[in-house]
């Protein structure tokens, strides 16, 4: 029930599939479809291994719009195959051009966050594992890089930047394998934690729940607050962009599998290899049966820092007071012998000259005024517009589990060590990784 929403694939075969014409007539008998390999493939009375390709479109209300048996290729005739619908005896040849294909990932679109790379603004990466038996953190290493606009450097928080740089190579891997994050499979999530994950309430935690995600490697602690937060097998990733909308990426548990067994699910858990000194780690990979995959989980949130500084109200200029004293006529009209005159010169001087500059700070506050007005009623419209896309995509999250390749997974978990290099000959300090961090877990009974 996952959605076909790989448009290009499923509108051509659509068209090709409902626009089929049958021409020539190659067959009226029964005991003929093993010779045109057109034996219904969900026929369970026949002994027959000459079965053909069975194609079936419905519509919404479950409407047959176009079913047919697609068998082998007409002889000397490209693009040419026998054809017959289920509920007829009669073969015939038909010009066919199909891309047809049982794997998931050719039917969806494998684009999952649908992020673009040059929107990203900030990327905080907790890398660590969990001692599930001891419930801690082990290995803490956290990075938080950030820019101002795509056509900045990425910068990072802690770097020291007389011996130090960041290796803008290894974030832009990084940030690649953000824009271009491949799904590999599915697994639906339980019908109440999907309602929740819809509701702006979040996760309301029970042992159901509990067990289903820590199936996955998505577990829950305690945190500084007291409330639960939930932490992940493999560590997280945070990515913000400057439309507001702030993805959250936990990576679960890693197992092996076919790739059906990777698509649709019936694996177990990687589980440490026996002891076998003949057998080497690296055999199942020659094999190309096994591939390594990880669960992932995925919420969105809306963070109004993406968006920027919030536009600072300019501050109205206050008119200077006018003096008590009495404003002379004019300059002409005074007699420089009279005392009086001569006492109001000064204060009405000083405010005329008040007066001219709040003139000029108050043209300015009009303009200033304006723009401010502009630029909040353009950040209440970014603000509505990443609400929107945070509902939607959380709509679009809240039903699944991901999985993802092994290859996707080791892009995006970088750390200092691979994100800092030394600015000079000196090697800088890569670190080791944080300290072991105790947590209070909630298991199941």
């Amino acid at each position: 029930n996952y959605p076909a929403d790989g448009k290009d694939r499923l509108a051509k075969c659509a068209a090709s599939v409902i626009g089929l014409k049958r021409e020539t007539l190659a067959g009226q008998r029964d005991a003929e479809h093993p010779e045109f390999d057109v034996v219904d493939p969900f026929d369970e009375k026949s002994d027959s291994l000459k079965r053909g390709q069975r194609i079936a479109l419905k519509d919404e209300s479950g409407k047959v719009l176009a079913d047919y048996i697609v068998g082998k290729q007409v002889p000397s005739r490209s693009g040419y195959f026998y054809v017959r619908r289920p509920d007829e005896k009669a073969t015939y040849i038909a010009k066919i051009s199909l891309d047809l294909s049982t794997k998931f990932a050719d039917w969806i679109e494998p684009d999952l966050l649908k992020l673009d790379a040059m929107k990203l603004n900030s990327v905080e990466i907790d890398n660590y594992s969990i001692d599930t038996d001891k419930g801690r953190i082990l290995g803490r290493d956290q990075s938080n890089l950030s820019r101002k606009t795509s056509s900045e450097p990425w910068k990072l928080d802690g770097l020291d930047e007389a011996t130090e740089e960041v290796n803008q190579d290894e974030v832009r891997k990084m940030v690649d394998g953000l824009d271009n994050l491949k799904i590999v499979g599915v697994r639906p999530k339980p019908a109440k934690l999907q309602r929740d994950l819809k509701l702006e309430e979040g996760i309301k935690l029970d042992q159901a729940t509990m067990i289903d995600l820590g199936m996955k490697g998505f577990l829950f602690a305690r945190g500084e607050s007291g409330g639960q937060q939930m932490v992940s097998k493999e560590g997280e990733v945070v990515a913000r962009t400057d439309q507001g909308v702030q993805y959250q990426l936990h990576f679960g548990d890693v197992f092996s599998g076919t790739e059906e067994e990777i698509e649709f699910g019936f694996t177990k858990p990687d589980e440490p290899p026996a002891e076998d000194a003949e057998k080497k780690p690296e055999d199942d990979k020659k094999s190309g049966v096994l591939k390594k995959s990880r669960y992932l989980f995925v919420t969105v949130s809306f963070s109004p820092e993406g968006l920027g500084e919030q536009p600072t109200e300019p501050t109205k200029p206050e008119a200077p007071e006018e003096p008590t004293a009495e404003k002379p006529a004019s300059r002409a009209a005074t007699d420089p012998a009279d005392a009086t005159v001569a006492e109001n010169v000064g204060p009405w001087s000083e405010y005329n000259a008040q007066k001219s500059a709040y003139d000029l700070a108050a043209a300015g506050f009009e303009g200033a005024k304006s723009k401010y007005e502009a630029d909040l009623k353009a950040r209440e419209e970014k603000v509505k517009a990443g609400e929107k896309i945070v509902k939607d995509l959380n709509h679009r999250f809240a039903d699944w589990y991901y999985v993802i390749s092994g290859d996707s997974f080791e892009n995006l978990r970088q750390g200092r060590k691979t994100l800092v290099k030394p600015k000079s000959q000196t090697p800088g300090d890569q670190g080791t990784g944080g300290p072991v961090n105790p947590l209070n877990f909630n298991f199941p009974k």
